[in-house]
């Protein structure tokens, strides 16, 4: 891992940023700038990977910034530049490259954005104030937060924000994700169609999508909604009620497929997403986890089924993905045997399923960062101040 930090030993904010890079096990290349400065090439590099202009690059207080006459604004970045390469003291600090991306970490917090590793052990600034607390967590100190503009400029200027929580309210990192532990086993996905019949084309369009998740190393089951009761016709612990609720915990990933009848999903399609509650007990069994939808019409092109699924999806808390299939006249489209015919549809269930795959494969592990909200964290702090505080049980 190649980090390197450009470095004056004299500035707090540079101590701060080496101390914060040393805090995750690495040991920076250490360049101070002021002995050795960057070459042209490299400084310009830095400025322009760090979303600065040159004039945001450079240390406006020093007083050679006044001296030289360098708030002119009619100097140009070749100009500015030479400044700087001239005087060392004029190039802001610390700039900090990592293979994750470059920064000038004023604040020294804005480090944490681009380091490939997590923080290893709580971090106090000299000054102490906190920035990694004992859970390996980043602290935000809200009244004192430095806001960047969408130019890339890094101001001084502080706001409050008094509605938030300091103690709760969390900058995502890149860092949050890289000491994620990985799992092992093959993808889990559970599929759902929604017609009884026979000859059921959303089945036979299942099936397809089992095979080609098989095929590409997952771990498939096929729901049968035969003999699932009408929501609340039957207590929780029917058995085919109590046999989805387990495959839905199971699963990883979900494929639902629909015909379309009176322009909308069919009800046995929505009866099996009304039995998914939004959480048992503490588990929300599909909350964070990945959606794909499908539907076959008997005339042509529909999205109606796909479009009310989607808005399901995005009411169980399911991250769905953008592509979809409408197989329309479905009819045409499978042999006797059930089979889906070569064609520009089959291709794209092809394409449905490999994108299913993919984002599966990337979310399943961070699912749970991915869903960690602040209105929640609050929530749930409130609650246990309630039972903690309260006088009697």
């Amino acid at each position: 891992m190649s980090i390197t930090i450009y470095h004056n030993p004299a500035c707090g904010t540079s101590r701060n940023t080496l101390a914060l890079i040393r805090n995750t096990g690495a040991e920076p290349e250490v360049i101070e700038y002021l002995k050795h400065p960057p070459s042209l090439a490299t400084l310009t590099q830095m400025i322009a990977d760090a979303g600065l202009t040159v004039r945001d690059a450079m240390r406006q207080k020093e007083k050679l910034y006044t001296e030289l006459a360098l708030d002119n604004a009619t100097l140009t970045d070749a100009q500015l530049l030479h400044a700087m390469l001239t005087h060392p003291s004029l190039i802001n600090r610390p700039f900090v490259v990592t293979p994750v991306g470059t920064r000038l970490c004023r604040p020294s917090e804005l480090l944490l954005d681009i380091l490939p590793a997590a923080q290893t052990a709580p971090f106090t600034k000299e000054d102490g104030e906190v920035v990694i607390n004992a859970e390996g967590k980043r602290v935000s100190n809200l009244t004192e937060q430095v806001v960047k503009h969408i130019s890339g400029h890094q101001p001084e200027a502080l706001v409050i924000m008094p509605h938030l929580r300091p103690d709760l309210f969390h900058k995502p990192v890149i860092a949050d994700f890289t000491g994620v532990t990985r799992s092992s086993h093959a993808p889990r996905f559970l599929l759902l169609y929604g017609s009884l019949r026979e000859k059921s084309y959303s089945r036979f369009l299942t099936e397809e999508a089992a095979r080609l998740l098989e095929a590409m190393g997952g771990e498939v089951k096929i729901f049968d909604p035969r003999g699932l009761p009408l929501p609340d016709a039957e207590p929780e612990t029917h058995p085919k009620v109590a046999e989805l609720r387990a495959l839905a915990q199971w699963a990883e990933g979900m494929v639902w497929c629909s015909p379309e009848r009176h322009g909308a999903m069919t009800g046995i399609m929505k009866a099996q997403i009304d039995w998914i509650p939004l959480s048992m007990g503490a588990v929300r069994p599909t909350q964070g986890k990945t959606l794909a939808v499908m539907e076959v019409s008997g005339g042509s092109q529909s999205f109606n089924a796909l479009n009310q699924m989607r808005i399901l999806g995005r009411w169980m808390r399911m991250i769905t993905i953008p592509n979809q299939s409408s197989v329309a006249k479905a009819f045409l489209e499978f042999d006797d045997t059930g089979r889906m015919k070569p064609s520009a549809y089959y291709d794209r269930v092809v394409d449905v399923m490999e994108e299913l795959f993919k984002f599966t494969l990337l979310t399943r592990n961070v699912s749970s960062l991915l869903v960690d909200r602040y209105s929640e964290r609050k929530e749930s702090a409130e609650e246990l101040s309630k039972r903690v505080n309260q006088v009697a049980i």
